[in-house]
């Protein structure tokens, strides 16, 4: 309430001095100026002898302050115009467009003493107010300069400088005093200053209009070209030069053949002479251009795979006894025949990124687990083929003996009981797999490694699994098995070997990897849009969908491999379609297609198609060697490889595009799809901090066209340092058509004169040409109304565009003169490279056997073992340390000559480099 009164109060206060200010305007003018309408009409003479203050007019009085009258209004505009004919100056007083007082006038002579006495009071205040900012506090400078040139070039007189930033110091001591008697005196003292200096510094300075001058500089900076500097300078719109700038520049094509450059630093100029606007860039470039075309987001891709074309080296099934039962329970698919449920999985692969982390010394055993072992040595203990570690006496025999978790002796215990490396054993250092880094299926029993393995890799595990309520183990978890505490060694874990450093597919474990999935490399695979067919391509037929022969002649490919079994709603009836089964005929995610049998161009495609055909008609069609050989050996035959998966998926894949790096300079991203220039914040929008890109317009992404990206990469800046040179002429020879002339050239400096082949640098140039028309053409709309089915009202207009170029590539002259210079294969200043023959290497393979040579004759020869009876016999191992100490007590071979056999012996150095010194303990 008090507020609403103290409200009321103020109203009728300004109300009443409202009022008193409305009498106040008619109050008689002073002497020296005279009141008068235009029409001539005075109006100053007025009986009360009241002196008008400063809200009468502008002129009369100034100084003068009733506190009576209210201050004028901020809507109040005043202005002078002189009239001609009465050589008068009017004093017009407006609110909007209407007049707030009658208009008054001056003459000439009053015009001159009041202007003259207003910019005298205006001097002596400014040099008031300088006096008066001498002694207050800092503020930041404004400097004014009244030299009239300066004024035309800058445009004004006013220079004002914005700094900010700081910087940080650090400085300090730091010794360190040794008493040690060994040492001589001066050097038990040493230290030194420790000096650190750290500045950010941000500047924003401003000359007149035209120039500005900013500074971005931080030592901190991650890249140099994070620190900005530039100097521009804009001309008026009647002014020859248009714009000035140094430092960080950009070069900026009209053309989508011509290349523009963003991070450029350097010199550019832009002028105009008429019609004629001619833009020049002379700088260094501080980025790459890279280029990157993908397929867009939700676009189809067709895949065609051959039957030799499975995902090797990274499925394998868990045990014997799921191999065996991986049809039975694949055949009612979607219902799963099977009554095990893996629970836990823990797969352990050769460490080779020499990390420490989960890694340890495992054992990989290939009978472990497996009722009917392979090695004859090896004891069944059970006629369940249910896997579990005491089907056979192995691990019973391991377990309980201490000798061999030790890693020093494990090799002698495996050896002692009857096993070969490679063959019935793996021992090594892995490393554990997080379960980001594979899946698996609990029911059917296999596991999937998201990178494909190594030939010479090694891969075991260990699982559990329950089975009709019963828990089973098949191998030992990390946790099982700590380090013993006694000696301080980490015991090693007895794991279920699935695969080892040799293929062999005579070894049961060979049965094991899984060759009925194929990759289709699509990623995020889509049920919608999905078609997936099996085709047999027949000698001088072409493609068909089935098989010509058998029992099973002119029945879909799709079908006899149970393939289609079921409709859309999962009922069991055909319908000729792929039976889209997540997790068990596909992986989406990783983009797997799964048989439904283990063999399906093999044993399960012979049961299934030629189960009553004779053996001539199984040799044509059946493909054993893709299972019962290495992958590479099966696709030598050309005559079974005839069945292939073709067809078309579409991706889940995401519409964001990753460019491959960071702070991407701004302007530098130009996307194209089918030859169109998409536009930014319409078509896609880009982060260039992030270095990414989003596809906004979905019907880019839905069409599958290719979309071509080209950007510019300043993460390699500083690797090849590049010339940069850009001109460009536009002629606007009307409002409706232009023309354009570029050239841009990038130059590169080699580092030394001497290049090397591939690492050569470029002096390419490009020339460009391109015309733009447009206008509006509205006699088109009359002509298309006159057609019977077409009606419109909108205006049309013609836009025609056109664009050549044209690239001479070159190079500099330091690599030589002309048109030729000079690249060097190999110089031999480097060439020596060392390989160890104490290990062999991974990328190590067998020789060819020369051909041409008369030596050799067996060079003409193919699949056969004659290719290599000429091949040299090595062997590569390493013996283990404890076997060539003779006075260890832990050896086991006693016998001198033994170890003075040169298959076992230790090599001294000095038997290779007699004149070499080896090093202490080597």
């Amino acid at each position: 309430m008090i507020y609403i009164r103290q409200v009321i109060f103020r109203v009728l206060y300004h109300t009443i001095l409202l009022c008193l200010t409305s009498i106040v305007i008619t109050a008689i003018l002073p002497h020296s100026a005279h009141a008068q309408d235009k029409t001539g009409v005075d109006t100053t003479q007025h009986r009360t002898p009241f002196v008008k203050d400063s809200h009468s007019d502008a002129f009369t009085n100034p100084n003068y302050k009733n506190p009576f009258y209210l201050s004028d209004t901020g809507f109040l505009k005043q202005k002078i115009e002189y009239d001609p004919k009465t050589k008068q100056y009017y004093i017009i007083e407006k609110i909007g467009d209407t007049y707030y007082r009658k208009p008054t006038y001056l003459t000439e002579k009053e015009f001159l003493e009041f202007t003259g006495k207003t910019q005298e009071e205006a001097y002596f205040q400014e040099r008031s107010n300088a006096l008066f900012n001498l002694n207050r506090k800092y503020q930041k400078p404004k400097l004014q300069v009244t030299d009239g040139l300066f004024n035309r070039m800058f445009g004004s007189n006013k220079v004002d400088i914005k700094p900010n930033g700081y910087v940080d110091i650090l400085l300090g001591y730091q010794g360190q005093r040794i008493d040690n008697p060994i040492l001589p005196e001066r050097a038990r003292h040493n230290g030194g200053l420790d000096f650190n200096l750290n500045a950010q510094l941000n500047v924003n300075a401003t000359i007149g209009n035209k120039l500005k001058f900013p500074i971005n500089y931080n030592t901190l900076a991650n890249f140099s070209f994070e620190n900005q500097i530039k100097l521009e300078y804009k001309g008026e719109a009647d002014e020859i030069i248009k714009s000035l700038e140094a430092g960080n520049v950009s070069f900026s094509s009209k053309g989508s053949l011509m290349p523009s450059a963003q991070s450029l630093f350097g010199l550019k100029a832009q002028l105009q002479f008429g019609r004629l606007f001619v833009t020049g860039v002379l700088a260094n470039q501080r980025a790459q251009r890279q280029n990157l075309t993908l397929q867009g987001g939700n676009a189809r891709t067709t895949f065609a795979k051959n039957a030799s074309d499975y995902d090797e080296n990274r499925h394998f099934l868990l045990a014997q006894y799921f191999r065996n039962n991986y049809n039975k329970a694949m055949q009612n698919l979607p219902v799963v025949n099977s009554a095990i449920q893996v629970l836990r999985v823990e797969v352990w692969v050769t460490n080779r990124s020499g990390l420490t982390t989960d890694a340890r010394n495992i054992v990989g055993l290939m009978d472990l687990g497996e009722y009917q072992p392979y090695n004859p040595n090896i004891h069944s203990l059970t006629t369940s083929p249910i896997p579990q570690n005491n089907s056979n006496d192995i691990y019973g025999k391991l377990a309980n003996n201490p000798t061999a978790r030790n890693p020093t002796s494990t090799t002698n215990q495996l050896l002692a009981y009857g096993l070969q490396p490679v063959q019935d054993y793996e021992k090594t250092f892995a490393r554990k797999l997080s379960p980001s880094e594979y899946t698996f299926n609990p029911q059917i029993g296999f596991i999937s490694i998201n990178q494909q393995l190594q030939p010479d890799d090694v891969l075991a595990i260990a699982y559990q699994y329950t089975y009709n309520g019963r828990i089973y183990q098949v191998g030992e978890f990390s946790q099982d098995v700590a380090l013993d505490p006694n000696k301080g060694i980490q015991n090693i874990l007895f794991l279920k070997l699935l695969k080892a450093t040799s293929q062999k597919p005579s070894l049961p474990i060979w049965q094991l990897m899984m060759k009925n999935i194929y990759s289709l490399e699509v990623a995020g695979i889509q049920r919608q849009d999905f078609l997936l067919n099996i085709l047999y391509q027949e000698p001088s037929a072409g493609e068909k969908r089935y098989l010509p022969e058998g029992d099973a002649a002119g029945k879909p490919l799709l079908s006899v491999l149970q393939l289609d079994r079921l409709n859309n709603q999962n009922d069991p009836q055909p319908d000729g379609v792929f039976d889209y089964i997540e997790g068990y005929t596909v992986l989406p995610q990783q983009g797997k297609i799964i048989f439904p049998v283990l063999e399906p161009f093999g044993k399960d495609l012979e049961a299934l198609a030629f189960a009553a055909s004779g053996p001539a008609l199984k040799q044509k069609y059946i493909y054993y060697k893709l299972y019962d050989s290495i992958k590479v050996i099966a696709q030598t035959y050309a005559n079974l490889n005839r069945f292939q998966l073709k067809g078309y998926a579409t991706s889940s894949a995401t519409s964001d595009i990753y460019l491959g790096g960071f702070n991407i300079p701004q302007g530098s991203v130009v996307v194209t799809a089918g030859g169109q220039v998409l536009q930014e914040n319409i078509d896609y929008i880009v982060n260039y901090s992030l270095g990414t890109l989003k596809i906004l317009n979905q019907s880019i992404l839905n069409s599958g066209v290719p979309v071509n990206v080209q950007f510019e990469n300043s993460a390699t800046f500083g690797i090849q340092q590049r010339g940069f040179l850009g001109l460009q002429l536009d002629y606007e020879a009307s409002k409706e058509l232009s023309i354009g002339v570029s050239m841009a050239r990038v130059t590169e400096r080699p580092f030394y004169t001497k290049v090397n082949y591939g690492d050569d640098p470029i002096k390419n140039t490009m020339y460009g040409s391109n015309f733009n028309y447009q206008a509006a053409w509205p006699k088109l709309t009359k002509w298309l109304n006159k057609l019977p089915f077409f009606n419109s009202k909108a205006p049309s207009h013609i836009n025609a565009y056109g664009e050549v170029a044209i690239l001479k590539p070159g190079h500099p002259g330091q690599i030589g003169s002309g048109a030729t210079g000079t690249l060097y294969i190999d110089d031999f200043e480097g060439s020596r490279s060392e390989q160890d023959m104490r290990f062999p290497a991974i990328s190590w393979a067998l020789a060819s056997t020369p051909q041409g040579n008369g030596l050799f004759p067996e060079a003409s020869l193919s699949d056969s073992i004659d290719y290599g009876f000429n091949r040299a016999k090595l062997a590569w191992y390493n013996i283990e340390p404890v076997l060539q100490d003779r006075n260890s007590s832990n050896n086991p071979i006693k016998d001198l000559n033994l170890l003075s056999d040169p298959k076992t012996r230790a090599v001294n150095i000095q038997e290779i480099f007699p004149q070499r010194t080896p090093d202490v303990g080597q």
